[in-house]
């Protein structure tokens, strides 16, 4: 406001010798000076006041405003302004009223021309500006493709497919989802409206079946697909939601679906929610809340239930709410030998590791054994001897410190390191 230029010289020079004779005042008496403020204060104000409405009076005047080459009686309402006025408070008013009021475009800002490094390494991971606003007109055409490669989930279903051995029936079902909220976005440019799929879930399978590394790449492609608002997977089990006293449930299972929401919530073995043997169990209101959340806040939350499938059927036999309201169903079968084996050399690929033909044989016939025996959790398994096999790989050559090792020595992986 103090940009704007002072029109009244004699105001100004006025307002200095105020100012200097209330400074001088104050030397004198503080309580008159009190009084004599006040006094003066509403004096300038008024001439301030005045002089300004005045001036503005004066220089928008039809009389005026012809003078300077304008007609105000050929625009309707305020369509005009007087350019000396625009000039005078411009670092007063916003960008948007001087262009509504002039008809002229201000001047757009510079686009940098280099781009972090960061941004131009990775694209932005945003479902909602990747949605497209424009509306298409109705015998406009479209493709699918441009709208994956506007959403960005090619690369996603490619590690899927690549990160992933087997898992076929299940890589099928998240390509299914996928092509449906896929059509959904293309509908959207049409202007075409249906109501949100119902996406809960279960996923059922022994341990180390990549589940959970399903679920992550889930929770990323309903974000890229506009579906999730953050794409962000929490990951929970009973302890985290059931507590062991009177009153306390509630509120430790609300805190983790607020924790979750505009993202996936993913429970693994769901099933030791319910425990019908315990009658002081409070699993029961755990279940009450989530079946509540999941029915009337499923456009702001995907629920995955994870667990054993015969566990998981006897969960949903008991709580017939819970069976209902969970659309996708999901097996994740055991990995043969050969799919563990390609597993495990995925795993030596990122760690620059590889196993001898003897060592790969050994690790087959380890396996096999591995596989008919308790506690085998199938991935799992596999990435817990290899860590195994890197440690005896490595007390192996630390055995010799003298010897002179080559960098095939430092990667190879013998058959007395898989197996002692």
């Amino acid at each position: 406001m103090w940009s704007t230029r002072l029109r009244y010289p004699a105001l100004g020079i006025l307002l200095l010798g105020v100012i200097a004779g209330l400074l001088l005042t104050w030397r004198l008496s503080h309580v008159w000076f009190a009084s004599f403020a006040v006094a003066v204060g509403v004096v300038v104000l008024t001439v301030a006041i005045v002089g300004l409405a005045r001036d503005g009076w004066r220089q928008t005047s039809g009389e005026n405003l012809s003078s300077r080459g304008f007609r105000p009686g050929a625009v309707s309402g305020m369509g005009v302004m007087d350019p000396g006025l625009r000039r005078d408070y411009s670092p007063i008013l916003p960008a948007v009223v001087t262009r509504r009021r002039t008809g002229t475009r201000a001047p757009r800002r510079a686009v940098p021309s280099a781009v972090p490094s960061a941004a131009a390494a990775k694209p932005a991971r945003s479902g909602g500006t990747r949605r497209r606003k424009e509306t298409l007109l109705p015998d406009a055409t479209i493709t699918l493709a441009a709208e994956r490669r506007a959403a960005g989930i090619d690369d996603l279903f490619m590690e899927l497919d690549v990160e992933l051995i087997g898992l076929v029936p299940v890589k099928r079902k998240v390509e299914e989802i996928g092509s449906l909220l896929l059509v959904d976005r293309a509908r959207q440019r049409f202007g075409l409206s249906a109501s949100r799929p119902n996406l809960h879930m279960c996923f059922t399978g022994a341990p180390g079946t990549g589940k959970t590394t399903v679920a992550l790449m889930m929770a990323d492609l309903l974000y890229r697909l506009g579906y999730l608002e953050k794409g962000h997977l929490v990951h929970a089990m009973r302890d985290d939601l059931v507590a062991e006293y009177i009153g306390q449930t509630a509120p430790k299972t609300k805190q983790v679906l607020e924790r979750a929401m505009g993202g996936v919530l993913f429970i693994d073995e769901a099933y030791t929610l319910y425990r019908a043997e315990d009658s002081k169990d409070y699993g029961q209101e755990c279940i009450d809340i989530l079946m509540q959340v999941m029915e009337n806040q499923r456009d702001k939350l995907v629920v995955i239930l994870a667990g054993y499938r015969d566990r998981m059927d006897r969960f949903f036999d008991s709580n017939p709410g819970m069976s209902s309201r969970v659309a996708h169903h999901l097996d994740f079968a055991d990995y043969d030998v050969d799919e563990l084996l390609s597993i495990g050399q995925l795993m030596l690929d990122r760690t620059s590791y590889y196993l001898s033909d003897e060592a790969e044989a050994t690790l087959r016939d380890y396996l096999s054994t591995r596989m008919t025996q308790p506690r085998f959790a199938n991935a799992r398994s596999v990435r817990n001897e290899l860590e195994n096999a890197r440690l005896r790989h490595a007390f192996r050559l630390a055995a010799d410190p003298e010897r002179q090792w080559t960098k095939d020595d430092l990667m190879r992986l013998e058959p007395s390191d898989v197996l002692p």
